[in-house]
């Protein structure tokens, strides 16, 4: 096959998968992914089901690649911004406001992941490669509770990986409650962002306090 023709057959490729893509997380959020079906998508994206089966084998390996695509997309930003030169709790902080950011310039990712994978009876090996994915984001701070510990000459914690759990999902329950406006409305007027620099901070203040032994 000539090269320019392998080209443009990429070229396609990518365009039907991202249209498919768009129209799925559109149905799932609108309808629920049970509800939504493959003739839902076909009809939304206007492919048909042999192209949208050409791509995706079934509804499970859909859901999967956009949820795999916005945590390689989270995780590849942690990346870039936790750098190894930075001291242990500036990494913690640039972990979690990066987590924030993303969320906010992305903000129908956040919806689309805020279906929770664990009540869609999705396949036990799906399930294990969304738990991969999640452990990427949390790696970035509990290696670096590890790491402060471990430069005070202290014992290693036990518990990083839950510490790192309570942070991200306290964020995210912040980043719920304001959408939801939950917050009475003195609350509701302060930022997110000033309200996870006040978790940022309390979380320090623990650690250095673990250290001291107090």
């Amino acid at each position: 096959m000539r090269p320019h023709i392998s080209l443009q057959h990429e070229k396609q490729r990518k365009v039907r998968v991202r249209t498919i893509v768009r129209a799925a997380r559109k149905l799932f959020l609108k309808k629920g992914y049970h509800a939504t079906t493959i003739r839902d998508i076909c009809r939304e994206s206007g492919l048909s089901n042999g192209t949208l089966y050409f791509y995706f084998e079934n509804k499970d390996a859909l859901y999967a690649h956009i949820y795999e695509e916005c945590f390689q997309h989270l995780n590849d930003m942690l990346e870039r911004a936790v750098r190894p030169d930075m001291e242990p709790l500036e990494q913690i902080e640039t972990a979690l406001k990066t987590y924030l950011r993303y969320f906010l310039e992305h903000r129908e990712m956040w919806d689309m992941l805020d279906i929770s994978y664990r009540r869609l009876n999705l396949p036990a090996e799906l399930i294990k490669r969304f738990d991969e994915q999640l452990q990427r984001s949390y790696r970035f701070v509990y290696t670096a509770v590890e790491q402060y510990f471990e430069r005070r000459g202290l014992p290693a914690r036990t518990d990083s990986r839950e510490l790192a759990l309570l942070l991200f999902t306290s964020i995210d329950g912040l980043f719920y409650d304001l959408k939801q406006g939950f917050f009475e409305d003195p609350i509701r007027q302060l930022t997110l962002e000033r309200l996870v620099d006040t978790q940022i901070n309390v979380f320090k203040a623990y650690l250095i306090a673990s250290a001291n032994g107090r």
